[in-house]
């Protein structure tokens, strides 16, 4: 143990013991069990080479008026090595933090738009994507070689539970979305946000709704770029969830992602490909995604988020798509009758398989299983069961039963 007290009584401060313990290069950081919980009033800075280990029911968290996340990376410019944090429950006292920063004014009556973090901090993809100042993420890493993120419940961050840059070989695993309110409203809230440059990882059994997307892969996100590449995906669970997966591309490819196991119900897309705003410019670049295996309805809104106006796979104009493939689509649906995938026009797609889309729709009700305008070279579409295609577009393959 260190020199300073670990207190865990929910009064005093622990952020400088436990950071004390981090710096002395220790590989493994225990917290013990505390009489009630850590409090830390700044972000834990986990070195190369560390772990930052809790049990899963120990609960750490952020003081009033902190407004900054609750840990990330010692050096996100250069980068580190060798970084797990594992367990915990992380709570950012939301209510007690300024408000989401990016739609909302701070007392000095800034909104921290990324424009306004360029301009004012020169921030660039170079010098890392953490930002300099408050952006109401729990958890922010970045350049970061062999991550591992696991046995983790997150309780109501202002903004994201988890944003990453420039990631290579992770793993995140067993992750709890404990989000019920917003600051101040129910939206802007993502679970896992990989943002530019995240490679070679797997992301497995994620629990519980967030109020965006709850795991989005954006290789352009703002004023930066990266390849998001060779990525399997596997377990996601999630009752009146905003989304499942945003992919997002504006030029800088999305490619080689296996997603399996999807079962839930959400409010404004299961499953979207989008470059985000549909202005002239870079067209985004999808290739070699293939998702297996959802089991999804579309659920009513939210106070602050009515939905309801997204297919359940929801495919935007302007991408350019290589071997995309939807199999075993499964879908009650009760409430929400739009088509299960739609594909925009200004599409190019040069092979898309559907194999299996399994329809089940309240009594006097009809629901598109797809619906597409774009550009295919190659469809094949097979195993179509409660209802009727609508295909548009050049095609040089059909197989529709």
């Amino acid at each position: 143990m260190g020199k300073l007290k670990l207190y865990g009584n929910g009064i005093y401060d622990d952020y400088a013991a436990i950071q004390e313990l981090l710096d002395s290069g220790i590989s493994t950081v225990y917290l013990p069990v505390p009489e009630k919980h850590y409090l830390i009033s700044k972000p834990l800075l986990i070195h190369s080479n560390q772990t930052l280990k809790l049990d899963e029911n120990t609960r750490i968290v952020l003081t009033d008026n902190a407004n900054c996340c609750m840990a990330r990376n010692d050096d996100y410019v250069k980068g580190n090595v060798n970084i797990t944090v594992d367990g915990g429950i992380w709570d950012m006292n939301h209510n007690n933090q300024s408000p989401n920063p990016y739609h909302f004014p701070d007392s000095n009556g800034v909104i921290r738009t990324k424009a306004y973090m360029k301009e004012k901090f020169g921030w660039t993809p170079q010098s890392g994507l953490v930002s300099p100042t408050y952006t109401g993420h729990a958890f922010v890493f970045s350049r970061v070689k062999n991550f591992t993120f696991k046995n983790i419940t997150i309780v109501n961050p202002v903004v994201y539970g988890v944003q990453l840059s420039f990631i290579e070989y992770f793993t995140i695993e067993n992750i709890r979305f404990d989000y019920y309110e917003g600051s101040p409203k129910l939206w802007n809230m993502d679970g896992i946000h990989l943002e530019a440059g995240c490679r070679f990882g797997k992301i497995s059994n994620l629990k519980g709704a967030c109020h965006d997307d709850l795991l989005a892969l954006t290789s352009d996100d703002g004023i930066w770029g990266g390849p998001i590449e060779n990525i399997e995906i596997d377990g996601i669970f999630a009752e009146n969830c905003h989304s499942a997966i945003r992919f997002l591309s504006r030029g800088t490819p999305v490619k080689n992602i296996s997603v399996k196991n999807i079962f839930g119900s959400f409010y404004v897309y299961g499953i979207i490909m989008s470059r985000y705003v549909e202005t002239d410019g870079e067209r985004g670049k999808f290739e070699n995604i293939n998702i297996e295996n959802l089991y999804a309805s579309i659920c009513p809104g939210t106070v602050d988020v009515v939905g309801n106006d997204c297919a359940l796979i929801h495919i935007m104009s302007g991408l350019d798509m290589k071997n995309i493939s939807f199999r075993n689509i499964v879908r009650e649906e009760n409430h929400c009758f739009l088509p299960t995938i739609k594909i925009f026009p200004n599409n190019t797609i040069d092979s898309l398989i559907v194999d299996g889309i399994y329809q089940t729709i309240k009594s006097g009700n009809k629901v598109i299983p797809i619906e597409t305008e774009a550009d295919i070279k190659k469809l094949e579409i097979k195993n179509i069961f409660g209802g009727e295609c609508k295909i548009g577009g050049k095609t040089e393959k059909l197989i529709c039963d």
